[in-house]
């Protein structure tokens, strides 16, 4: 008989609901307490690029994706919407907006690969040189890495919508207004945003503020990751089915709640989560040197995550099914065409080398004008060896994040779990444990993100404390072992050798590059009118926890 699942009564109203609004979808999952997940739901949506560097996302595309990855997931879960305790929310970032006095979006959502802000980065750094922004705020600063270059963009480019603004917003802070009412934002945000100091996330630096022209009085305040933020409200309520005065906790960064839902809690273990952009964390108990990884507070006040991050590993392989496999109907035809042809070339791809640089790279070269490229091509050269190349040219910048482990942190972690969309490819984790010739430990459950954010919503609720919800999801996990092929090590030392080699080499002739105009397309950046760094214009000073 077909229908509607029958509903569980064991769990009904005793399940916690994890948001996740990535790169490219929104995943909604239904837990029990003891981290069962009983339904999934996803919804998928497109960022914009209306000009070369740009990235955005009209946050209503995220509140769409929310309701129908939150129908889907209870359907499957055979229960309703009402029935859910605590809601608990992971998101993309850095990424902000601005929204007016009633919590509207008067912006698009600038994301963390967005570069158009890098006059505004050069601008900040004539007020504070980079080495004394590092200094101060843990982070290197970057075009879209760095909250505060997008906000300046925003007040430079778009000034009436800019003063016209209540507040300034990252996505877990739209969502909370969109479900809530209320603003907040948490200290994974904060840390990432170059307005507070390194090692207080809790708090916005007011002398920052004022030195790079942000408006204190703009900033949401700052609460706990798993602290109750707001409710949900009536008008929320029938938009999502969700029961009114249900607990939303404030979220925070998609790696944190990653790492909490993989169980990760020391530095012995890396938790490496390939997506769109590749991200491997380490966990620490303070902030790792500045320099070539991202300093990002962790969910416990006191704890920090060391972040490494290839800005387009997945979305290299998107590219390429798009642009050379585009005749083939649907993206999982695709990428099972590019598996085909990368599986026919042999290991080294014939020569081919891939840099993945399509929007800039952060670990561990930082450079926001980095370009991709394809080398070693000659008229042998078949499509096989190109999609064999980029699967290699990401494995190799997955090993650049890592080989910079034990400078950073002064070792270098012992376990590497793997979870995330791009750990579905087979042939590329092979692919990726042969070149760093180690073993690659895949998580049996990949949905760390939205099991993450389920849990802090159970910690909020009181069900569990932060250690109890890591204890949660280590023993949910299963894992298998992908091994390196150790006759291959030999040839991918030499490729990763050349990697390495080959950027540096490259450098001054694509900084050439970008000053021939090309017809059509606007210069990286698009309009910025202002290279100055005004002074604030907000009412009084920045705000912190509240």
């Amino acid at each position: 008989m077909r229908g509607r699942p029958v509903r569980d009564v064991a769990y009904m109203g005793n399940v916690l609901l994890g948001l996740d609004i990535g790169t490219s979808s929104v995943k909604a999952g239904v837990f029990t307490p003891d981290g069962r997940l009983l339904g999934l739901g996803r919804s998928g949506y497109v960022i914009r690029q209306p000009h070369p560097g740009w990235a955005e996302c009209d946050p209503g595309e995220w509140w769409h994706g929310t309701r129908a990855a939150l129908r889907q997931a209870c359907a499957a879960a055979g229960i309703e919407p009402g029935d859910v305790q605590a809601v608990g929310l992971s998101v993309l970032f850095p990424c902000v907006m601005l929204l007016d006095r009633r919590l509207r979006p008067l912006s698009p959502a600038l994301l963390y690969c967005d570069q158009r802000s890098a006059p505004q980065a050069a601008a900040i750094a004539a007020v504070l040189p980079a080495t004394e922004f590092a200094a101060r705020t843990g982070n290197v600063l970057t075009p879209g890495t760095s909250a505060v270059t997008s906000l300046a963009w925003l007040r430079d480019n778009c000034p009436g919508e800019y003063r016209a603004a209540a507040h300034v917003a990252w996505t877990n802070t739209w969502l909370l207004a969109r479900l809530t009412g209320t603003v907040a934002v948490d200290p994974s945000m904060v840390a990432l945003s170059g307005l507070a100091e390194k090692q207080d996330p809790w708090h916005w630096s007011e002398p920052l503020c004022r030195r790079f022209g942000i408006a204190g009085d703009k900033l949401p305040p700052i609460r706990g990751a798993a602290e109750v933020a707001g409710t949900i409200t009536v008008v929320a309520a029938r938009a999502t089915g969700l029961r009114p005065g249900t607990p939303v906790v404030t979220g925070c960064g998609d790696v944190p709640a990653a790492a909490l839902g993989g169980g990760v809690t020391t530095s012995d273990t890396a938790l490496y989560v390939a997506g769109s952009t590749d991200c491997v964390c380490v966990p620490l108990a303070r902030p790792a040197r500045p320099g070539s990884w991202v300093n990002c507070a962790h969910i416990e006040a006191g704890r920090w995550l060391a972040i490494g991050t290839a800005t387009s590993s997945g979305v290299s392989v998107e590219w390429f099914c798009r642009t050379f496999l585009g005749h083939r109907r649907g993206s999982a035809a695709r990428l099972d065409e590019m598996r085909r042809l990368a599986a026919a070339a042999p290991a080294g791809a014939n020569g081919v080398l891939f840099l993945p640089y399509l929007q800039g790279e952060r670990t561990p070269i930082w450079d926001a004008d980095a370009t991709g490229a394809f080398t070693g091509i000659t008229v042998r050269t078949t499509p096989a060896d190109l999609a064999r190349a980029v699967f290699e040219g990401t494995a190799c910048s997955l090993r650049h994040i890592l080989a910079d482990t034990r400078r950073v942190l002064g070792r270098t972690p012992g376990v590497l779990l793997a979870t995330g969309g791009g750990t579905a490819n087979g042939l590329w984790n092979q692919i990726k444990a042969d070149v760093l010739q180690r073993p690659l430990q895949i998580l049996g459950f990949q949905e760390t993100g939205v099991l993450g954010a389920a849990l802090l919503a159970g910690v909020g609720s009181g069900l569990f404390t932060p250690s109890g919800a890591a204890g949660i999801a280590a023993r949910r996990q299963t894992r298998h072992a992908v091994v390196p092929d150790a006759g291959k090590g030999g040839l991918y030392d030499r490729l990763f050798a050349r990697y390495v080699a080959t950027y540096p080499a490259m450098r001054t002739v694509v900084a050439g590059l970008r000053q021939v105009p090309s017809s059509g397309n606007r210069r990286r950046g698009g309009r910025s009118k202002g290279s100055g760094v005004p002074r604030a214009t907000g009412r009084g000073a920045a705000r912190g926890r509240r």
